[in-house]
């Protein structure tokens, strides 16, 4: 049965307390809390809260017709009045497990995440299998939501609480595990990240976003074999993986590995060709190991993806190694705005315009690198090499 239909079954039920309610409240609050009951089955709702309303007001003590009220308020879609008289119903009525769990509903609903957990707990305490165990799904829930309202505000040690509290509300969910996973790394507590991702796997050794994870907490702590190993029963499991192949190919280029590196990125090109960042790292993959006709074709296959800053500075690497200058200060020069690239496109810059013998513009272009603390020294051995160069007028060492 789906919760909606679950929801509307116990709605109904808020219905069906004929007799007994006349045996606990006055009769002439019974009469009107079942009159209430018929304009509800009859989806009169603004009649039968009406009449809801008035059989609180014969009876204050009538739970049930304020439970009636409640949810009809919420049909209603007034969910602050509906709260109030939930609330009303479960002070009068302490043990009132379904006036709980809809409350809760409601909050989760609301997003009121926190409410909801203690409305569910309220249910559990009550009973503790309340409804074949919708009230504990649905505590796992709120659980989760709060964890992650808290891991997007970047609150990881209170999301990861939150997440633990759904692990023990279901030790079974792998799910949980790895959410759970993410706010520890996230929260740097890298030992109990790494134990609940593991233990996702354990659950569901299928889950190639745990493994993926646990490849991420390897690689940041510097574990390329473990990392390597991690992703690529990542992409084992998800043969769609992108993410996995991009990272595992990141982990074997760190290993020098660059022919396993070009692989990795190769395959991803054809499981996903039209990934723009598949093609830049497949491009940057073949400049390191200086194929760099190879790494033209891909960084142009990016380019007519997506056209980035990054791939325009990439591209004029290989353009450079080709000595096909001119192309690499077209590309660098469409990368000088960039924040990120704007150094090291005016490096590259530099480089064509000394190749080319235009002194000039070089020092010019090497200039604005000076204030970047890695390529300072660079530049300013190339303005050296430049206004004193080697021989000419000067001395030759004995």
């Amino acid at each position: 049965m789906s919760m909606r239909s679950f929801l509307a079954m116990l709605s109904l039920s808020v219905l069906m307390a004929g007799s007994a309610l006349a045996q606990v409240v006055s009769p002439e609050s019974a009469e009107k809390y079942n009159a209430g009951q018929e304009l509800y089955k009859k989806r009169q709702y603004q009649k039968a809260l009406v009449a809801f309303e008035e059989a609180v007001k014969i009876d204050a003590k009538n739970a049930q017709a304020y439970r009636a009220i409640g949810t009809t308020y919420r049909k209603l879609r007034n969910y602050t009045k509906a709260i109030e008289a939930y609330q009303m119903a479960t002070s009068i009525k302490t043990d009132y497990a379904a006036a709980y769990f809809e409350m809760g509903e409601l909050q989760l609903q609301t997003k009121d995440y926190t409410g909801a957990q203690a409305s569910m707990q309220k249910v559990l305490s009550i009973d503790p299998s309340f409804a074949d165990g919708k009230a504990r799904d649905r505590l796992k829930v709120a659980y989760l939501q709060e964890g992650t309202t808290l891991f997007r505000r970047r609150n990881y040690k209170a999301a990861a609480a939150q997440y633990e509290s759904a692990t023990q509300v279901d030790p079974s969910d792998a799910t949980v595990f790895y959410n759970l996973g993410l706010a520890h790394r996230s929260a740097r507590s890298v030992n109990a990240a790494r134990e609940a991702l593991e233990t996702a796997i354990e659950l569901n050794p299928n889950y190639g976003k745990a493994h993926r994870g646990l490849g991420d907490l390897f690689r940041a702590t510097g574990k390329n074999s473990s990392a390597a190993s991690a992703y690529l029963k990542a992409i084992q499991a998800d043969a769609k993986d992108t993410r996995s192949r991009l990272n595992l190919a990141v982990v074997y280029q760190a290993m020098k590995q660059n022919s396993k590196a070009i692989s990795v990125l190769v395959k991803a090109a054809q499981v996903d060709p039209k990934n723009a960042d598949v093609h830049t790292a497949l491009g940057k993959a073949y400049s390191d190991v200086r194929q760099y006709t190879n790494a033209v074709a891909s960084y142009k296959r990016a380019l007519g993806i997506k056209n980035t800053a990054e791939a325009n500075y990439r591209i004029s690497e290989p353009y450079f190694g080709l000595k096909q200058y001119q192309n690499a200060i077209r590309h660098a020069n469409k990368t000088v705005s960039s924040s990120k690239w704007r150094v090291p496109a005016n490096v590259i810059l530099g480089d064509c315009y000394r190749e080319l013998g235009q002194k000039e513009r070089a020092i010019s272009h090497y200039k604005k690198a000076l204030g970047n603390r890695q390529y300072k020294k660079y530049a300013e051995d190339q303005i050296d090499r430049i206004l004193n160069p080697m021989g000419g007028g000067e001395e030759e060492a004995q």
